[in-house]
């Protein structure tokens, strides 16, 4: 399972690759404040941890309904919509880039090393009921048990490992995007 870190880089990633053409009246701080957004809904999935919380069993629901591609697609939807009711974006663009967001946590879960079973992401629910998992796992496993002196040792490795692999190409897409505004 990624870190938050990794989810709000991925929803930071496809922001940057959802990005409005330069000249299109978008100010760098409407631009930051929608890449905010990706970035938190990167993350949403992982609210199914204050479910398990709030009926007093943590793991009961997560990795459930909201790790699933269904999940991604409605969301993308929801918001689609909604976004286009208030005039800000159109349709299919904005649904699009939603639910990709939401579906780049489902794809770093993919990618990562669980511990706690059941191993992996339900991600074709409902239809089918496996879990699926990477067969390369570019993300370590994460401890939960904050009571355990390891647990520092687990999550350090883990973000280390995921600023590794995630600021090179969230740079490089600074990069690119930097060169493309100063062409225009």
């Amino acid at each position: 399972m990624a870190l938050p870190i990794a989810h709000a880089a991925a929803g930071y990633l496809v922001a940057r690759a959802a990005r409005r053409p330069p000249g299109s009246g978008r100010s760098s701080i409407g631009a930051w404040r929608r890449a905010a957004v990706f970035m938190i809904i990167g993350n949403l999935p992982d609210l199914d941890f204050l479910i398990g919380f709030a009926i007093g069993r943590p793991g009961l629901v997560h990795r459930g309904f909201s790790h699933t591609l269904l999940a991604a697609v409605l969301f993308g939807i929801a918001t689609g919509a909604f976004a286009s009711w208030r005039g800000r974006e159109r349709f299919t663009p904005a649904a699009l880039a939603l639910g990709a967001a939401y579906a780049s946590h489902i794809l770093l879960d993919w990618l990562s090393n669980d511990t706690r079973p059941p191993l992996g992401v339900m991600a074709l629910w409902p239809f089918s009921y496996d879990y699926y998992k990477a067969s390369i796992e570019i993300f370590p496993p994460v401890s939960r048990r904050y009571w355990e002196s390891r647990f520092w040792i687990y999550n350090l490795r883990a973000v280390v490992v995921e600023v590794i692999v995630l600021a090179p190409i969230t740079a490089l897409s600074i990069r690119l995007a930097r060169g493309t505004r100063k062409r225009t």
